[in-house]
Order: C-alpha cells, then sequence, then structure tokens
C-alpha cells in the first residue's frame, strides 16, 4: 500500500498486546508492528499457533534491525477467562517492563435470523465479543492509567452501523462493543488513555467458516478488504489519535451513505444481497 510506513513514534517501539492474535487482522497487525520494533504479547486459544507467529515475528524484526530481547510472548486461552487477561497483563509487565498499547480483537460470527437464534450462541458470542474485551479492559486499564498514558483499541464491526439481514444477533454483539468504546473514553478523559473503535467491513479471513449459527449461503464474492489493509488503516488512525475508524470498501461506504437518505432502497439491496433467497 502506498501509506505504508508512514506509521510514527506514537507507535514505534511500544508494548501492544493483541488478541485474537492467531490470524486475520490480528495477525496482519502483529506483523506490521513487529516491522515498527514493537514488542507483543499475542493472544489466541490455539497456542501452537501463537507459538509460531511469535517465532516468525522474531525472524521478521530482526531483518529490521529490532533491539536485543525478545520481541513476542505468546499467552494461550480464552478470552472470555479473566485469568487470562490478568495473566497476559501480567506477561506483558514482566517481559517488556510495560503496556502501551491493548488491542481488542478476538471475535466470533453468527448468522441466523432472529427468529430461530439459539440463545446459547447468542450467549457464547457476547461473551467472546464483548465479555471478553471488558475482561482485557479491567485487566491493563489499572496499569495504563497509573502510567498516564496508552490506547485502547476496540475492534467492532460496520455491522453495529449498517445492520444486515441474519446478522443481527453478531450485529448486537458489535454495537455493545462499540457503545463500551464510546463510555470507556469518557470514563478515562484526563488520564492520557485514549480509545479507538474500528468499525471494518467485509474483509477476506476465514471468519465465515468458524461462525456459529446457520451456515453461509453460496453466493458470489462482494468486494472485500485484506486484513494487510485493515491492519494498516488502523495503525494509521492510532497514530493520528482518531476516536474511531471505519475501514470499508467502496460499495459499503456507499451504502453506508445511502442509507441515512434512502434507507428502503438500501434495506431492500441488503434483503437482497445477504437473506437465503438465491441472487438474480
Amino acid at each position: 500500500m502506498g501509506e505504508k510506513g508512514t506509521v510514527g513514534k506514537r507507535l514505534a517501539g511500544k508494548v501492544v498486546l493483541i488478541t485474537g492474535a492467531s490470524q486475520g487482522i490480528g495477525r496482519a497487525l502483529a506483523r506490521r508492528l513487529a516491522a515498527e520494533r514493537c514488542r507483543l504479547v499475542l493472544v489466541a486459544r490455539s497456542g501452537s499457533q501463537i507459538e509460531s507467529l511469535a517465532g516468525e515475528l522474531e525472524e521478521l524484526a530482526g531483518e529490521v534491525e529490532h533491539a536485543s530481547g525478545p520481541v513476542a510472548v505468546a499467552v494461550a486461552g480464552d478470552v472470555t477467562d479473566p485469568d487470562v487477561a490478568r495473566r497476559a497483563v501480567d506477561r506483558a509487565l514482566e517481559t517488556f517492563s510495560g503496556l502501551d498499547v491493548l488491542v481488542n480483537n478476538a471475535g466470533v460470527g453468527l448468522r441466523a435470523p432472529v427468529a430461530r437464534l439459539a440463545p446459547v450462541d447468542l450467549e457464547d458470542v457476547f461473551r467472546v465479543n464483548v465479555v471478553g474485551a471488558v475482561n482485557f479492559i479491567q485487566a491493563a486499564v489499572p496499569h495504563l492509567v497509573g502510567q498516564g498514558r496508552g490506547l485502547i483499541v476496540n475492534v467492532s464491526s460496520i455491522g453495529a452501523r449498517l445492520p444486515v439481514p441474519y446478522l443481527g444477533g453478531y450485529g448486537a454483539t458489535k454495537a455493545a462493543l462499540a457503545a463500551l468504546s464510546d463510555s470507556l473514553r469518557m470514563e478515562l478523559a484526563g488520564t492520557g488513555v485514549a480509545v479507538l473503535t474500528v468499525f471494518p467491513g467485509s474483509v477476506e479471513t476465514g471468519f465465515k467458516a468458524k461462525a456459529k449459527g446457520e451456515p453461509y449461503p453460496e453466493r458470489k464474492s462482494a468486494s472485500r478488504l485484506s486484513p494487510e489493509e485493515v491492519a494498516e488503516r488502523i495503525l494509521l488512525a492510532a497514530e493520528a489519535g482518531r476516536r474511531e475508524v471505519r475501514i470499508l470498501s467502496r460499495g459499503e461506504s456507499l451504502g453506508l451513505l445511502l442509507g441515512r437518505v434512502l434507507p428502503g432502497v438500501v434495506e431492500r439491496q441488503l434483503i437482497r444481497r445477504y437473506g437465503d433467497r438465491p441472487e438474480a
């Protein structure tokens, strides 16, 4: 990307904790931050995947003349467990003597019409997408506030702002995360700790294959962003001190804009695109 390399002093060399780091946006962020000489705490359920990524980042950091000492450490565990959050923050403090940035990226998808939405699936997704983020916020905030500086990045979804058929449950979890971010930003005002909320659109990951609920129907793929592009845009927004950033394809940006003035038209298009009916 043309903008790559523009991340400056605000993030370079910082200690960053990333949840959901084993794949997709989290993995792309980890690789990009390693190139900025950041030191990383990687959290995911799959210990083997993040251990492998940590080793890969050590090699990548060597190519950019990283300072001596470890570049990345892995913490395997479920974000819904508060002990995992505390352990990850403690690992940052013990290994890197600090923590500057928390990225709440871990998430799970959910597709089902509201009328058939299984409460157990909704509860599971809320625990990951919302409670998991709260666990890490509560573990990190005392340290960040105590040092008088820091950044919390909460990865929501454009589904929190642009409802889509059959994704109401998922969108509800991401809307809840966005609301938490807004309140947290006000609660931390004056402490030196900032909050950035990220609203990605469709991203080219394995997200759908692991989603709970009903299978996604086969259809022609819409234009999707790469995890690397999303990671770059997140870093640029963080560097600029943004409160939120929407990272969308051109079509998604247009849909969001038209939804404000022609909501009925946009709703019909979304039903046609994302409903169970075959495309024309």
